[in-house]
């Protein structure tokens, strides 16, 4: 194979869905929401199917690999395309078109298996019914799992070897929002006739087959059920009817891709866009939609019914601050008024960065998501604390502590990855300035945004995922105004050691690694600084020392409190006031009252108010 001899191309040019603007920020917002309704839901559809004991059948076995397979096959196209609506030259390295078209056609055709297995467990279901039990057993559900697995890889590594063999050394431009065979083919300085040929019976020809033989399999199923029962008849046409929507969704804009390859059509990328984003997110929610027992389990699972199988208590006392009822009322109003000036100094950091050109930079970016981060951050927990400073019994439920802790750590480790980036931008400003613009580009902006969510998202799962289990049956008082993992941890009626060593290693020795990297980082920076202007040291010396002090805020309090979990101590309370309300307090102030660009930025949106 002499692919590095025949191919000078190196990158495609995207050509997106569309060149207009307006319909550009349409799609964005359309797509965006869309994919953060869904994509849960699918997660959800996997978690209700693990958790619950009754949902232990072959189909819903298949279906919970459906919203598996689902999920990761969104993930190779919608995120990119996200960002490349708001890049003006959407630009592909011809390495990640390749690897984007492999687990494409690997998690597409993967999906194509599984629907026929599903196709063939409903029909064993109806059509041999007292032979079910055996013939689709565990070991049999596996080996088909396997097989369709090995099926998907197998058609994508022959679809990647037909694009490795071929010439790019013309055109790079492809007409559409991601790679695929079609559009790469055409690009080649050669003839690809017969590469097309071998497309079409590769791709096309074999969705085609299999959609045909799925209709068959349905229609047979459709037949039998008639001489059925009206009991059972009913619960297996809804079954089969679902079954058959989801096949249509599939295999419909599949075939109209894959069966053509010769010829170009005006609604080739909308159909993409169908085939690679909304379909496989709706497929697993159809399903669940018209399933009786996935949505009574739902709904337990929502109730917490599931989460308190193994717990006598369902709801937990929380101490407070104070039992005085004086002191109780001078911290609600302080309280509040922290919680405003929060709400207020992080709204006006974004609005200023959003509004004023002069801060459109990555350091005002970062900051911007920031300030994001700290007011979800205090709104997990603050609004309930105030709320809580005038009761005499604070309570929270047992689900209302699971979530608050969930989203308590969601937020903060993805503060936390989002103070490395921001980090990560004054080396490079600092260390490399005449590399700055190149390499602090749109993308990898993007990039450092969703890695943030996505460690916030991995770091309270892999925590949460285990305490969601604890029995809980004994005591059920938490001294502090919130629920945290230590606290709530040592109150499980169970030996819970191992999951403590847990928080340490996955937040204490994180945030203790993390905070440790970044005052190297910062160190490394001061000491370059020695060899700049006066100036331009004056100005670096004073964002660092913004960003140092945000840092030692935020992470001081959590090492403290994470790196030891298995002692407690009477000044853990007010640490956790600290890291989860001061901490966004203070960063706004500090920020602004220490740079001159934001205070300038905020002179200016003033009078532009007061003048309008």
């Amino acid at each position: 194979m002499e692919t590095k001899n025949s191919t000078v191309v190196t990158e495609f040019v995207l050509l997106g869905l569309t060149q207009s603007q307006d319909a550009q920020l349409l799609v964005f917002v359309l797509v965006l929401i869309y994919y953060l309704v869904i994509l849960p839901g699918n997660f959800l559809i996997i978690f209700t199917i693990r958790s619950d004991p009754g949902l232990n059948a072959p189909l819903y076995f298949f279906l919970g690999n459906l919203a598996f397979l689902d999920a990761s096959y969104s993930f190779i196209v919608a995120p990119r395309m996200l960002v490349d609506l708001f890049s003006e030259k959407k630009i592909i390295s011809y390495r990640c078109c390749i690897t984007q078209l492999f687990f494409l056609h690997f998690l597409g055709v993967g999906e194509m298996f599984l629907l026929v297995v599903m196709a063939f467990d409903r029909y064993t279901a109806i059509c041999r019914p007292l032979h079910y039990s055996t013939t689709m057993n565990l070991r049999v559900c596996y080996a088909l799992l396997l097989a369709l697995w090995l099926g998907g890889f197998a058609h994508s590594i022959v679809q990647v070897a037909l694009i490795l063999h071929l010439p790019f050394c013309g055109p790079n431009q492809l007409d559409n929002f991601f790679c695929d065979v079609p559009q790469v083919i055409k690009l080649a300085c050669t003839d690809t006739f017969v590469v097309e040929l071998l497309m079409v019976s590769n791709s096309g020809l074999l969705t085609v087959l299999c959609f045909l033989g799925l209709l068959s399999s349905y229609a047979v199923i459709l037949c039998r059920v008639r001489g059925q029962p009206s009991e059972g008849k009913k619960k297996a046409l809804s079954t089969c009817t679902t079954h058959i929507i989801i096949v249509f969704l599939m295999f419909g804009p599949a075939i109209f891709i894959y069966t053509r390859p010769f010829q170009a059509f005006s609604a080739d990328k909308v159909v993409a866009l169908f085939h690679t984003v909304i379909f496989p997110l709706m497929n697993p929610v159809i399903y669940t939609l018209r399933n009786r027992e996935v949505k009574a389990s739902m709904r337990k699972l929502l109730k917490m019914d599931i989460l308190n199988k193994n717990s006598n208590i369902s709801e937990f006392i929380l101490l407070g601050l104070s039992s005085s009822q004086e002191i109780q009322l001078c911290f609600f109003v302080t309280f509040i008024l922290v919680y405003a000036a929060i709400i207020a100094g992080n709204l006006l950091i974004m609005i200023s960065v959003m509004s004023d050109h002069h801060l459109h930079s990555p350091m005002y970016f970062l900051l911007a998501n920031l300030s994001f981060f700290d007011l979800c951050l205090s709104s997990v927990a603050t609004p309930k604390v105030i709320s809580d400073f005038l009761r005499k019994r604070k309570t929270i439920l047992l689900w209302g502590c699971m979530v608050q802790m969930f989203f308590m750590h969601f937020f903060g480790g993805g503060e936390m990855s989002l103070l490395i980036a921001m980090a990560i931008d004054r080396y490079i400003a600092i260390c490399k300035p005449l590399h700055y613009k190149t390499i602090m580009n749109h993308r990898v902006l993007t990039v450092f945004l969703l890695l943030s969510w996505a460690v916030g998202l991995i770091h309270t799962t892999s925590q949460m995922v285990f305490t969601v289990g604890l029995p809980f049956c004994g005591p059920n008082v938490v001294d502090s105004i919130f629920c945290d993992l230590p606290l709530v941890i040592k109150l499980a009626c169970t030996e819970t050691y191992n999951l403590e060593l847990l928080v340490i290693a996955d937040s204490g020795l994180l945030s203790l690694v993390c905070f440790i990297l970044l005052l190297i980082s910062y160190t490394i920076m001061l000491v370059t600084l020695w060899q700049h202007s006066l100036s331009a040291s004056s100005k670096a010396l004073s964002t660092l020392s913004a960003h140092i002090t945000v840092v030692t805020l935020f992470f001081g309090p959590g090492i403290f409190i994470y790196a030891f979990p298995l002692n407690s101590y009477s000044v853990d309370k007010f640490l956790s006031v600290f890291y989860s309300i001061i901490t966004p307090f203070l960063n706004p102030i500090i920020y602004t009252l220490r740079n001159q660009e934001m205070k300038a930025a905020i002179k200016r949106m003033r009078s532009q108010h007061i003048g309008s």
